[in-house]
């Protein structure tokens, strides 16, 4: 594949360059700005709005190092627009409804121009903003597709007059000088209603994560490296992707065809990759990987061609390497890891130079995001910089830049940074004095998925865990392996060092209303990060070729080759973007902003998070005042102790963490439910509220390609502890998600054609977490609401891993005597666990057509049953009593009859049943049941 840089002709107007040339030329017929000096044209309004939000802590007096010139160039600057309330009002209410599975507009995403045109400024307001602009000598150089952003450029002067401020250099703890305006930043106060902040004043500055560290292997007999070498019992191991899709449990995905085909992830950056290294990469490690298309921004800067040499001496050598290394470096780890994760899936690799006083980082950001069409679906960040080095206007800005991301139904991945819970520090450098916790402003908002680190726990590197060498297709892990925080406190000379999982609590933004999560904190108001992690660990460091770090992966004449062990969170982020690749495959589009699903799946299901805790990582004595795998403290300069304290893993999510690490495939199996399957049929509750729960029943394809029918039994109390049952009944398609109507039967007499009538009593929702788990949320017009978490109370036989299921299985559903009003069986077979389970939805034999609810009653059967059986003698029925509606109660259920079974095919059969006590004792008789629905496929007469 091509690897030149895209560039739009000249001649060629773009819809948003057409747009901008319009409104300069509008704007050009009313005056004659261009001629006029700046200090001519200047809008004449005496009083000014300050625009708050703009201050930096590091532009201080103290650091001040003077003015900056006047005639100094000043490019790629950012205006913030606002929107007007009633269109941030309508904005708002269709980010819900993309992301809300019950609303018709459930992922119907819009293009940039399309949220520009709904929910965008106003031509008016544009034309105002770029007018006031133009008239303090200020050029317009772009206006966002979804216009709420405008870019401007011009000479420090210019920009001083506009904002009413002076643009002076400040030294910063890095040693670098930055500019920063000296006083409070301020507009006209007419532009106050449009102008929502300014970035690009306070320089903003981005840093690369990767941690690199050179080894060397001996190739074997294949010519291979061996990626576990052991010298008598001491074994170093380094994680290859077949080693990564055996920890984390992606091979039965692979097995199913899931590589990320025909999706696309944006990797941005600020360098190219050298193509050798790529394919060095995939020939080592038997991965066939797509080599990345670069993409430079028509109005980005191209950083020029790859480094593929290294000197070995002076500065930047191959052991001293520059910025642009670093960036290059980057840019190698996060095509490899994302194409390793996703082999099939296309590889954009986004990236610019910086121009004037603006990050690369940011007009990549901003290409991958306001591109027409867009580059991607997926896009991955692995750059860091601390909120506490930057104003709540940055936070702002990257926040209305990922809620557009969000709204077009893009995943943005960022990595949580490098320096724990103190952000600002410098990473993979001895911790300096005056550190305070801070995150990363890149992944504070919650349109973002957080990605954080996780290190192999203390005690992993034995044989339980890897094999001595590899096994087929290079792998030497044996399977997960407990984990512990990414934390590495001290370097390989036993110096202490900066590196362990960014983690903590934004300042900048709020908690999302989704961010709830067992384990989670409630006292604060801030975003909590990182939401999962992956491994970071440099100790057990990802496998990589860079000839510009004298690592080439080519074997020498002494059949030795050099490589790189890559380290950090820059790794998680690029690994989770594959991962969202394999989701939007299976899935067939798109899926936006993962966390809200992320979150949900973590409170009802236990099989697709490795819970990282003190236990599983290994330290005996663990302390928050030490640095070590079980946090993600700072040391102090010279011991593991005195540093930024952070948080501890724990169970349930933690600052350290997240929601843990991920098992690929079963998070797979989860994500991707649809409720419009068979395989769902069966019994569920709440194990909190004993002897209540529902009775299901899926025909899918009822209705046609897609489209099935849910009933449901509900069999309950009221809140006076008399029985109560209700049917549910809906459509489902090929998402989780059924809303239904709740039914009420009244007036029947048991075993009895006495009519009966059923009335709408409410609606329900539920949503299918996994194959083991769902949400029911109900709405009675008593007034009654709330939420339930169901589980399967009988083991999952054909949804989790579809296959030959046992012959009886298909007989579970709704089996009705037509004979009697509104009454009948809803039954659940099991033949793997050799149960069978159902519910009899029915009424007091004293029943009349005024009884009311009090005149309805059920009772629950249980039998043993083997695969093939269709004939049960001895089914229990059982009668419950003392339960509460949907709350926790003392119930007691008792055997009350006797019933026998008899299917005569897959639709028709015969329930003998006789009662011994309860309220039912001395019936007997017999109910000629049918299926309700069509035969299921599967079922043998």
């Amino acid at each position: 594949m091509s690897t030149h840089p895209r560039v739009t002709p000249p001649a060629r107007a773009t819809p948003r360059r057409a747009y901008l040339l319009a409104v300069l030329v509008a704007l050009a017929a009313t005056a004659a700005i261009a001629a006029a000096p700046p200090a001519a044209l200047r809008v004449a309004s005496p009083q000014r709005a300050v625009l708050r939000d703009q201050g930096v802590a590091w532009a201080s007096a103290k650091n001040d190092r003077g003015a900056v010139s006047q005639a100094l160039e000043l490019g790629a600057l950012q205006l913030s627009l606002k929107r007007s309330p009633e269109r941030q009002a309508a904005f708002d209410a269709y980010l819900a409804q993309v992301q809300d599975p019950a609303s018709p507009n459930y992922q119907r995403w819009l293009t940039p121009s399309e949220i520009g045109a709904r929910f965008g400024a106003s031509d008016a307001d544009i034309a105002r903003v770029s007018s006031w602009l133009l008239g303090h000598g200020l050029r317009v150089e772009a206006i966002a597709n979804s216009r709420t952003r405008m870019r401007f450029a011009g000479s420090a002067a210019a920009v001083g007059a506009a904002f009413g401020t002076q643009l002076h250099w400040y030294q910063t703890a890095d040693g670098r000088k930055r500019m920063a305006p000296a006083g409070e930043v301020a507009i006209a106060s007419d532009m106050a209603d449009i102008i929502g902040g300014v970035v690009g004043l306070s320089e903003v500055r981005f840093t690369p994560l990767a941690h690199r560290e050179r080894h060397e292997a001996v190739f074997s007999g294949s010519g291979k490296p061996a990626m576990s070498n052991c010298q008598g019992t001491v074994c170093a191991h380094y994680v290859t992707p077949g080693d990564f899709a055996k920890i984390y449990g992606q091979e039965r995905a692979t097995a199913q065809g899931l590589d990320g085909r025909g999706q696309t992830i944006a990797v941005l950056g600020r360098a190219r990759v050298n193509d050798a290294d790529i394919q060095a990469f995939g020939q080592r490690t038997n991965v066939t990987m797509k080599t990345p298309i670069v993409v430079i921004p028509p109005d980005g800067s191209d950083p020029g061609p790859p480094a593929t040499t290294c000197g070995t001496t002076g500065t930047p050598s191959c052991d001293d390497p520059d910025e642009s290394l670093g960036d290059q470096g980057e840019a190698t780890l996060d095509v490899t890891r994302a194409g390793s994760v996703a082999p099939g899936a296309d590889i954009k690799l986004i990236v610019s130079g910086d121009r004037n006083n603006s990050d690369g980082l940011i007009l990549s950001l901003i290409h991958a995001v306001d591109a027409e069409p867009l580059e991607a679906s997926i896009i991955s960040v692995s750059f860091g910089s601390c909120e506490g080095a930057n104003s709540q206007a940055v936070a702002n800005w990257l926040e209305d830049v990922y809620l557009q991301a969000a709204m077009q139904g893009q995943s943005v991945f960022v990595s949580s940074g490098d320096a724990g819970a103190a952000d600002c520090a410098k990473y993979f450098t001895v911790p300096e004095p005056g550190l305070v916790r801070s995150t990363n402003i890149l992944c504070a908002s919650g349109h973002v998925t957080c990605v954080g680190g996780t290190s192999f726990g203390i005690g992993t590197d034995d044989r339980a865990f890897w094999n001595p060498g590899n096994t087929s297709g290079f792998v030497s892990a044996k399977g997960y392996i407990r984990e512990g925080a990414w934390n590495e406190p001290l370097d390989k000379d036993g110096k202490s060092h900066v590196a362990a999982t960014g983690g903590g609590v934004s300042t900048y933004v709020r908690r999302p209303a989704w961010q709830v999560a067992p384990g989670m904190p409630t006292a604060t108001q801030g975003r909590y990060l990182p939401d999962v992690s992956f491994g970071a660990s440099v100790k057990n460091g990802y496998f990589g070729c860079m000839a510009a770090s004298n690592a080439s992966c080519v074997p020498g004449d002494d059949n030795k080759f050099h490589f790189l062990l890559w380290g950090g969170t820059s790794a998680s982020a690029p690994s989770m973007a594959g991962v969202a690749a394999l989701i939007n495959q299976k899935a067939l589009h798109a899926q936006g902003n993962l966390n809200p699903r992320l979150y949900s799946l973590a409170a009802s299901s236990h099989d697709i998070y490795h819970d990282v805790t003190v236990e599983s990582s290994g330290v005996s004595t663990c302390s928050v005042g030490t640095a070590s795998l079980c946090n993600n403290s700072l040391p102090g300069p010279t011991s593991l102790s005195g540093g930024v304290e952070g948080y501890l893993v724990g169970t349930g999510y933690d600052m350290a963490t997240g929601l843990g690490s991920l098992d690929i495939s079963n998070l797979l199996d989860a994500w991707n439910m649809t409720a419009n399957r068979f395989a769902l049929t069966g019994s569920w509750g709440d194990p909190v509220t004993d002897s209540q729960g529902l009775v299901m029943e899926i025909s899918p394809d009822l209705f046609g390609t897609s489209r099935g029918n849910l009933f449901a039994g509900w069999f309950t109390f009221d809140l006076s502890g008399h029985q109560r049952w209700y049917t549910v009944q809906g459509t489902v398609d090929q998402t989780s998600y059924s809303t239904m109507s709740i039914y009420q039967t009244l007036g029947g007499r048991f075993d009895s054609a006495q009519a009966t009538t059923t009335q709408v009593v409410g609606e329900a929702s539920i949503n299918f977490n996994d194959c083991n788990h769902a949400a029911l949320s109900y709405s009675f017009t008593d007034g009654r609401r709330g939420l339930i978490p169901l589980q399967r109370l009988l083991a999952d036989v054909n949804c989790a891993n579809p296959q030959a299921a046992p012959a009886n299985y298909a007989r579970g559903g709704a089996w009705p005597d037509p004979s009697n009003s509104g009454q009948g069986l809803i039954l659940d077979f099991n033949p793997p666990q050799g149960v069978l389970f159902g519910a009899w939805y029915t009424f007091l034999p004293s029943g009349t057509a005024s009884s009311g609810p009090n005149g309805q009653h059920w009772f629950t059967l249980q039998s043993l049953a083997t695969a093939t059986q269709t004939s049960f003698d001895s089914i229990g029925i059982y009668d419950s009593t003392g339960g509460i509606f949907d709350a926790p109660a003392t119930t007691q259920t008792v055997q009350v009859g006797t019933g026998r079974l008899v299917f005569t095919s897959c639709s028709a059969g015969r329930f003998e049943y006789r009662f011994t006590s309860g309220s039912h004792a001395g019936q007997s008789g017999t109910l000629d049941i049918g299926r309700l629905t069509p035969v299921p496929q599967g079922c043998t007469p």
